[in-house]
């Protein structure tokens, strides 16, 4: 009992907003005396796609659509900045963001809203053996059509699956699982 309570301190004491601007305050020290080295860049990969997923006051966070990371960019053009929405894509080319305004439209269009991705998703359940896959197997995109994309998995096995249930950055080759009612890239 007594660990618990201590445990509860310590994870109190970590979330304190106290403790997160007291580190920040001296990360931003260490960083001005040039005794830390800050990559902000790190996480910027030239070619690759990213998706606006909030605001913050310093800049955007963006999601890689690789790897599904999220991370805060604070060296944004603040025109672009100031034209950008949540779920906006942008690609990295030759050192800077650039909006993919085609591509957006593209993505805002293959939304739909909740009611009818519970339809859709139901169907698809009832209509496949999907709930009796190992939760744990990897499924592979093998091919994108118009309205359903193919995924292998197991042993050269085979699920059509509607496209508004797969994630819309996936691509051949990309894997995926389903869990908790829903493909997710892995």
């Amino acid at each position: 009992m007594g660990l618990e309570i201590f445990n509860d301190i310590i994870n109190k004491v970590k979330e304190s907003d106290f403790v997160q601007n007291f580190i920040e305050e001296l990360t931003d020290y260490l960083k001005n005396k040039g005794e830390v080295k800050v990559e902000s860049n790190s996480l910027k990969q030239e070619g690759t796609l990213y998706q606006v997923v909030d605001f913050s006051s310093k800049g955007v966070y963006l999601r890689n659509t690789e790897n599904n990371k999220i991370f805060e960019e604070t060296n944004i053009n603040e025109d672009l900045k100031e034209k950008l929405g949540n779920d906006y894509v942008l690609s990295y080319k030759n050192g800077k963001y650039v909006y993919e305004e085609e591509l957006t439209d593209k993505f805002m269009n293959s939304l739909v809203d909740i009611g009818e991705y519970q339809k859709i998703k139901s169907k698809f359940e009832k209509k496949t053996n999907i709930l009796e896959i190992d939760k744990n197997e990897v499924f592979k995109v093998e091919e994108r059509k118009e309205n359903t994309t193919i995924l292998g998995y197991g042993n050269n096995e085979k699920i059509e699956v509607p496209n508004e249930l797969i994630p819309f950055f996936s691509k051949n080759g990309t894997n995926l699982s389903y869990k908790s009612g829903k493909f997710q890239i892995v």
